[in-house]
C-alpha cells in the first residue's frame, strides 16, 4: 500500500460520509485508489456512523477497515489505532468534516517521492541547510466552504508566541507580521492562495496531516495523554526534534467545514489544557506558571472582550469558566 486514510468519527455520520465520498472520488480519478486503504475509527457514536460507513464503503470496493469503540477514546488515541493496523508508506489523518479537492492526495504522495530523505544533512540545523532534506510532515492548504484560506499552524509554543497569540500582538499593524504566534490567524499568516512553493512550518494542524512511515518508526505514536486539542502540536515538537522538516503543500488543497464545536467549551477548555501540558512535556519547569498566567490573561481579556465590544454571553461565560479552571491545569 502506498498511502492509509485514517478517519475518526464521532457522531458525523452524514459529513463523514461525505468526507469518503470526496476522498474515494479524488483517488479514483488520480488512480491511486487500489493503493489506498481506509481507516475509520468510530468513537462510540450513536448516530448510526459504524453501519452508514460500512455499506459505504462496501459498495465502493476499497480496502478498509472499520474500527467500532465502545468509549470515546478521543482524537489522538483513536488515530494511533488506525496507524498500528496501517500498511501504507505515507499515512493521512484526515478529519471527518473534510472535503478533498482534486488532485489533493496525489499531490501530496509526489511531494513525498520527489523528495527522498537525505541523512547526510538532515542533523544540521535549518540555519546551516538550505533545503528540506528530511521531508517528514506535510498538509495542504485548507480552504473555508467559500473556498477562501482557513488558517493553520503556527510556530512552536514559547513564551513569546503565546504572549504574541493570546494578547492579539499579531493583529498589529506593522509589528504583527514580524512576531512568532503559537497559531498563525493574525497578520503572521504565512500563506497565501497564490502561494505555489512548499512552504516549511513550525506545526501544522492534524486535519489533513500526511506522514512519511519513517517519521512514526522513530518517534512513535501520537501522545493519548492529550485527549483532544493540541496533538497535532507536540506530535510535529517531537518529529522536530528528531530533524524531520514539516511543511504545507499549497498546491493540494482540502475543504475544512471547521464545525461549530471548534467554538465549543470543550474545545477551548481543551485547547488551553493542551498547552499547559506541553508546558509540562517539553519546557524548564519555572516556564510552567509563566506560561499559565499568560493562558489566564488572554481568556481574561477574551472574556471582556465578548461581554462588551464582540458581544457574545455564550463565549464570554466560557472564558469566565476557564479563567476558574486554569490554576488546577
Amino acid at each position: 500500500m502506498i498511502l492509509s486514510i485514517i478517519i475518526v468519527s464521532y457522531n458525523t455520520k452524514d459529513i463523514t460520509l461525505q468526507t469518503l465520498r470526496s476522498a474515494v472520488a479524488d483517488l479514483r480519478q488520480s488512480k491511486l485508489l487500489p493503493k489506498t486503504e481506509f481507516f475509520v475509527v468510530d468513537n462510540n457514536s450513536q448516530d448510526g456512523s459504524v453501519t452508514a460507513v460500512k455499506q459505504y464503503l462496501q459498495k465502493a470496493k476499497v480496502h478498509h477497515t472499520v474500527i467500532a469503540n465502545k468509549d470515546n477514546r478521543g482524537f489522538g488515541a483513536a488515530n494511533n489505532q488506525g496507524i498500528k493496523k496501517s500498511r501504507g508508506k505515507y499515512l493521512i489523518l484526515l478529519n471527518s468534516d473534510t472535503i478533498t479537492q482534486p488532485g489533493a492526495f496525489k499531490t501530496l504522495v509526489e511531494t513525498f517521492e520527489k523528495r527522498p530523505i537525505d541523512e547526510h544533512t538532515a542533523h544540521l540545523s535549518s540555519y546551516h541547510r538550505q533545503k528540506t532534506d528530511r521531508l517528514g510532515i506535510i498538509a495542504p492548504i485548507l480552504l473555508n466552504t467559500d473556498l477562501s484560506l482557513q488558517a493553520q499552524g503556527g510556530n512552536f509554543p514559547s513564551l513569546l508566541a503565546l504572549t504574541v497569540h493570546l494578547l492579539f500582538l499579531d493583529d498589529l499593524p506593522v509589528i504583527g507580521p514580524l512576531l512568532p504566534s503559537t497559531q498563525h490567524t493574525g497578520r503572521n499568516v504565512k500563506l497565501h492562495l497564490t502561494e505555489t512553493k512548499l512552504t516549511p512550518i513550525d506545526w501544522l494542524g492534524g486535519t489533513a496531516m500526511m506522514i512519511r512511515r519513517e517519521v512514526i518508526d522513530e518517534i512513535g505514536l501520537f501522545d493519548e495523554n492529550i485527549f483532544m486539542y493540541g496533538e497535532d502540536i507536540e506530535y510535529c515538537f517531537r518529529a522536530r526534534n528528531h530533524h524531520w522538516d514539516i511543511a504545507i503543500q499549497p498546491k493540494a488543497k482540502i475543504v475544512h467545514l471547521a464545525n461549530a464545536s471548534a467554538g465549543s467549551e470543550n474545545a477551548l477548555t481543551g485547547e488551553i489544557k493542551g498547552y499547559v501540558y506541553l508546558w509540562s512535556k517539553f519546557k524548564p519547569f519555572w516556564q510552567r506558571p509563566v506560561a499559565k498566567m499568560i493562558l489566564w490573561l488572554g481568556s481574561f481579556l477574551r472574556m471582556i472582550l465578548f461581554a462588551t465590544v464582540a458581544y457574545n454571553p455564550r463565549k464570554a461565560g466560557i472564558y469566565s469558566r476557564i479563567l476558574w479552571k486554569i490554576p488546577g491545569f
